[in-house]
């Protein structure tokens, strides 16, 4: 199931017809066999982009692109975004040093993707600053309507349940809704529903549960569900931007 909050490509007909992907949420994909001939057309550019203080996003973010290069349908670069605080301050967090192999996410990058996921931990139950400043910036994106249209997706983590995910991805829909963003939601998910084991995420997108003191990492359901996460994000967005 696929939420659409926008304008301009979201009306087109295999979106809001809901056939191209009735009953086709990222836990019932089977096949690849429809997407063939699709892969075989201009390969859509899906920007993987995220921020984490310690580790736990950036592991998520690292399933999902995985995942996504796997499909073999779509073009794959990962950003993060850029860091707000200072070193000093960073040192005090205990916060281990940023991977500098990943380059620090621009406006300008931005208007290259096709499409996004989006990854954030929670700060009070919303985005953090580092993310919120960079979306504050957008301001050009949004008055020339460059990115109306265009699809995301949404990871996140807290260091407890009711930590805040889902208002976290909210926080992202909100905002995203101005700029005529279209919302593909991980919908339902066995790895998400299982009562076994305590697992982040829902059907807003995959997650991660790190503990209060950081000290979790994902287990292989959470990952899992973030690859799953990826497949589907990419067929779909493949089937939208081919037709």
């Amino acid at each position: 199931m696929v939420f659409c909050c926008g304008l301009g490509k979201s009306s087109k007909k295999s979106i809001t017809s809901g056939k191209a992907v009735e009953n086709k949420t990222a836990g019932s994909i089977k096949s690849k066999k429809s997407f063939k001939g699709l892969a075989e057309k201009k390969r859509p550019t899906i920007h993987v982009v995220y921020y984490s203080t310690y580790g736990h996003i950036a592991g998520l973010a690292k399933e999902i692109v995985k995942a996504l290069q796997s499909t073999n349908l779509v073009d794959v670069k990962l950003f993060q975004f850029p860091e707000t605080l200072s070193s000093e301050i960073l040192q005090k967090m205990h916060a281990p040093p940023k991977d500098e192999s990943v380059p620090v996410y621009t406006v300008d990058a931005m208007r290259e993707a096709d499409a996004y996921m989006f990854g954030s931990p929670t700060r009070f139950g919303t985005l953090p600053g580092q993310v919120k400043t960079f979306i504050d910036s957008l301001g050009s994106l949004w008055v020339s309507g460059a990115l109306v249209g265009k699809m995301y997706g949404v990871f996140f983590g807290t260091g407890s349940q009711g930590g805040g995910m889902e208002t976290t991805a909210l926080s992202f829909v909100i905002n995203a809704t101005h700029l005529g963003m279209i919302y593909v939601p991980l919908g339902p998910n066995k790895a998400v529903a299982t009562y076994a084991k305590t697992v982040g995420g829902s059907a807003y997108g995959p997650g991660v549960l790190a503990g209060l003191d950081g000290s979790k990492p994902a287990n292989e359901e959470e990952n899992e569900s973030a690859r799953k996460y990826a497949e589907y994000f990419s067929k779909v967005v493949v089937r939208y931007n081919q037709e």
